[in-house]
């Protein structure tokens, strides 16, 4: 089984904090931690954790935090396919408070210059990921996915301009609460996705049910309530869920067996530091 991963990867600095800062107001943090993020590079890091063999597809560089981006994804057994031939990944600055939420100021590179990977880069593929943040690049890889009949899943975390054009090309659309398509009300946002391309589309919320769409049948898929002094730290939890959900089909486990699977996983990382914590954990349940 393999699976390919194209979009975002950043460097984040992960700070945990008594209380975000106010304007004009300086706090010290409990803690502080260097690791690579991003919606394509954590799903694909997930991934790796699970044993699906993930290519990320991104432009990292051969700058000092591009190195470290590389040598992180490494160690989560991510092959890494870079676009680009100079610079650093963006950056983020993350701030974490007592209840595990969190605040980020990114910069995302949206405008840096990047190549196109091989066609090959799909041969052998069970699964690609796409999370609109390349999206040139991420309608090729999804019209080639498509001809070939390789399901293609996108990370909807928020609408990005261009998204029409790469819809068509999706198969699975999981997407958050704070995701919205311009003009249409959020009580029609499946139906709207479904009638675009995917053949199953789904919605997070951060906690109670997940709403979906299969075959034109609407779910609600319960998932595990985590209480509220269990959680240490919601960064990156949606691409937990989306990086163990296409691990699931890639290995051809069903869409709703797939998704409860990965909400379950997302719920136990939330309960651990970092967008990784839960691994550890998960090692220890066995």
């Amino acid at each position: 089984m393999r699976t390919v991963f194209c979009g975002l990867t950043v460097v984040d600095l992960i700070q945990t904090v008594e209380a975000v800062p106010a304007a004009n107001e300086k706090v010290v943090s409990t803690s502080a931690l260097l690791d690579v993020g991003g919606p394509a590079a954590n799903a694909a890091r997930t991934a790796g954790a699970l044993g699906a063999f993930p290519t990320l597809v991104s432009p990292i560089g051969p700058g000092v935090f591009g190195t470290l981006a590389r040598e992180w994804l490494r160690e989560s057994h991510v092959h890494v396919v870079d676009l680009a031939d100079d610079g650093d990944p963006a950056i983020s600055a993350v701030a974490i408070d007592p209840q595990g939420n969190r605040s980020v100021i990114s910069s995302n590179n949206t405008a840096r210059k990047h190549g196109f990977p091989e066609p090959t880069i799909l041969d052998g593929a069970t699964a690609l990921l796409v999370d609109g943040h390349l999206m040139d690049v991420q309608i090729a890889l999804a019209r080639t996915a498509e001809s070939r009949g390789i399901p293609v899943v996108l990370d909807g975390g928020s609408y990005k301009p261009g998204l029409e054009s790469l819809i068509k090309h999706v198969t699975h659309a999981i997407v958050s609460a704070d995701f919205h398509l311009p003009g249409v009300p959020d009580d029609q946002l499946l139906e709207s996705l479904i009638g675009a391309g995917p053949r199953f589309a789904a919605r997070t919320h951060g906690g109670g049910s997940i709403e979906a769409i299969l075959d034109h049948k609407l779910y609600s898929l319960p998932i595990q309530e985590v209480p509220a002094e269990h959680i240490v730290d919601t960064l990156g939890a949606g691409d937990v869920i989306h990086g163990a959900f296409v691990a699931a089909l890639g290995a051809g486990q069903d869409e709703l067996s797939s998704l409860a699977a990965a909400a379950q996983l997302a719920s136990l990382s939330v309960q651990s530091a970092g967008a990784m914590g839960w691994v550890e954990k998960l090692a220890d349940a066995k």
